[in-house]
């Protein structure tokens, strides 16, 4: 008798979505649970975090409830137009099937995606995850690493079931349509009515109100209530950097910098005049794979993972407040080279806008005081889109792994440290000894840090460590330092501006959303020909202050049309950086956050508090907000408007 009800009152079409439905609640549910075991920080079992777990929980299911409905809003109009029409409709019916099959499977595949890349990236799943450019190269990596056999294998395993499980699904529930006219009506109407509470779940299609997910001062819990099919499809949409129309952020970012009147058609060009003769040294920018803050023992790691590294800050002009743009190699490339800020969710050397511009930077400005310029890396150079943007943007030269012989690769990125280094020090060196006497600027791309996390099978290196990602930051100390060694027997070396700064930093276990461990980085500028004493100062820097900074050393006029700052001669009252989908801003003490959905943040960050200040501070927040937006907002309208050159 309830059977029969059932098949009277409850239409085919809606008993195979309602089945298409809960399937895909089961799989948000169950990869929310494998995101909580998988990726649950280390602080995670100081307190007893039932309450809010559950939640997280609650809140999750409402998300997954919306996403599922959206997702099946299409079968559910056609199915409904079928059914009230009753018809032939073969080929419609066909259409529905294979549509609930690929949304099943690319929730699928996302979701399995999405814990290993919260646990690198400390980020739901986003765009960010297909934006490199040679993504066979990125391909080599994921299945170098044994740690995503299980993740490929779900996968996997999830396109041979799919189908099968369609055809199940919708032969259990499919029935010949013998409903009267009005069950008709009243089933259509009360279903229309359950899909618009669905819908209405807490999001709507391009502006979802994640505020709400954020309910707790544990970054971790709050986002695990994000579904990541969400989260992706939402990062098509732009961050929202825009809190003044541009001509206002304009003068704001010119007050900033201290520009009266600009040198060029830029609004924030400024000619830069020595009245000292110009020193036409060497320079060597070293950007360190994954090398944050905290794996340095000057910022107290007690692994003594770089000694190297912490004797060479020690001998030089260390700025130990220094954050990285980003948390992307790209990101850290285009920001230390080219003085510019990253916008919150592009890749800047291949967004189909700044990859086809030309940007000053070092690189444009050195090359046209006679310099030669050479790029070193160990992977292809068309990783991440470098050989087109690079040599448009001043590079002489580019040395990849086609410099290499096969022997001495070590893994899917190319050679280790030490053959980087060595070869790179060769070609310096035999510069150096031209007849020309041109100087050269020469950028390096450390890798060894990177996972795979595996070390050539050659090295002499013995570690000290067993963990494999520790023995990489020794070993890759230990190259730097034969590096260094090598370079000041050389009579180039007193001649040499020597910059060391890290890429990006590591996602690190923390008491916020946006770990600073990602983006606080060391910077070690190393001129032994320019400072008698070693100093650290404790100034606010960006990457972006790395071109000015080195051009000042240099006392080359100059016009600078990037947003850095010379910290030799100026003070940035802010540094800010971004996380993909949240930016972050710090002064001395606090950090801002300000999240793409919406909701900021303030953190008194020196203390370690959890606790929102925003409520305290309104102008900090103002300010902090205000500041780096303006930034922002500037660079992307330079960019759009053929400004950087």
């Amino acid at each position: 008798m309830m059977k029969d009800l059932y098949r009277r009152w409850v239409p085919s079409h809606l008993r195979f979505l309602v089945v298409v439905h809960l399937i895909l609640l089961s799989i948000f549910s169950l990869f929310r649970y494998v995101t909580l075991l998988y990726n649950r920080p280390s602080y995670f079992f100081q307190v007893d975090r039932t309450l809010t777990v559950r939640q997280a929980f609650k809140i999750g299911l409402w998300f997954d409830i919306t996403v599922a409905s959206y997702a099946l809003l299409l079968p559910y109009l056609l199915l409904t137009a079928a059914f009230i029409w009753p018809r032939e409709h073969r080929r419609l019916f066909a259409f529905t099937r294979f549509y609930c099959g690929a949304v099943i499977l690319v929730s699928l595949i996302i979701c399995a995606a999405d814990v290993p890349y919260f646990n690198f990236f400390n980020s739901r799943l986003t765009t960010a995850a297909v934006h490199w450019k040679n993504n066979l190269q990125v391909a080599k990596y994921i299945l170098s690493e044994v740690k995503y056999y299980p993740f490929i294998l779900i996968c996997a395993f999830c396109i041979w079931g799919t189908g099968r499980l369609m055809r199940k699904i919708w032969h259990r529930t499919w029935a010949p349509n013998s409903h009267s006219p009005n069950n008709r009506m009243v089933a259509t109407a009360m279903a229309s009515v359950l899909m618009l509470g669905g819908l209405w779940g807490g999001a709507t299609p391009k502006t979802p109100d994640m505020k709400r997910a954020t309910f707790s001062n544990d970054g971790f819990i709050n986002q695990l209530t994000l579904n990541p099919v969400h989260t992706w499809f939402d990062s098509y949409f732009d961050f929202d950097i825009h809190v003044d129309n541009i001509q206002k952020a304009i003068k704001k970012v010119q007050y900033e910098l201290g520009i009266q009147q600009p040198a060029a058609a830029s609004p924030i060009a400024r000619e830069h005049r020595y009245p000292q003769s110009a020193k036409p040294m060497n320079v060597v920018l070293v950007l360190m794979e994954s090398m944050s803050a905290n794996r340095m023992g000057v910022y107290g790691n007690p692994k003594n993972l770089t000694p190297g590294l912490d004797s060479l800050a020690r001998s030089s002009i260390f700025f130990d407040n220094c954050y990285s743009n980003g948390i992307h190699t790209n990101a850290g490339l285009y920001s230390s080279i080219y003085g510019m800020p990253i916008i919150m969710m592009q890749h800047p050397m291949n967004n189909g806008r700044s990859e086809y511009l030309e940007f000053t930077g070092l690189p444009v400005t050195l090359r046209k005081e006679g310099y030669i310029t050479q790029f070193f890396c160990t992977h292809p150079k068309t990783f991440d889109n470098l050989d087109v943007f690079l040599q448009k943007n001043g590079y002489d030269h580019i040395s990849d792994l086609a410099d290499y012989p096969p022997e001495v690769v070590a893994n899917s990125w190319g050679v280790g440290d030490e053959t980087l280094l060595e070869h790179a020090f060769q070609n310096m060196d035999s510069l150096a000894s031209d007849p020309s006497g041109k100087p050269f600027f020469s950028t390096i791309l450390t890798i060894t840090t990177h996972p795979p996390f595996t070390l050539p099978a050659f090295t002499k290196f013995k570690p000290r460590s067993t963990d494999p990602i520790e023995i990489t930051y020794e070993y890759s100390d230990w190259a730097i330092k034969n590096f260094m060694d090598s370079c000041s027997r050389q009579p180039w070396y007193n001649n040499t501006i020597f910059v060391f700064v890290g890429d990006h930093g590591v996602n690190l276990p923390g008491a916020y959303d946006v770990p600073l461990s990602y983006n606080h980085v060391p910077m070690i500028i190393h001129a032994p020909g320019l400072f008698e004493q070693p100093e650290v100062r404790h100034q606010l820097a960006n990457q972006t202050d790395i071109f000015p900074t080195v051009m000042g050393l240099l006392r080359q006029d100059y016009v600078q049309n990037t947003l850095g700052y010379d910290l030799f001669q100026e003070k940035r009252p802010f540094a800010f950086f971004s996380q993909d989908h949240k930016m972050g801003v710090v002064n001395e003490r606090f950090l801002y956050v300000a999240r793409k959905s919406g909701r900021e943040t303030l953190y008194d960050y020196r203390s370690g508090s959890l606790e929102d200040l925003s409520h305290l501070y309104p102008a900090l927040v103002d300010s902090m907000k205000n500041y780096a937006c303006s930034h922002l907002q500037v660079a992307q309208w330079m960019i759009e408007n053929n400004k950087t050159k």
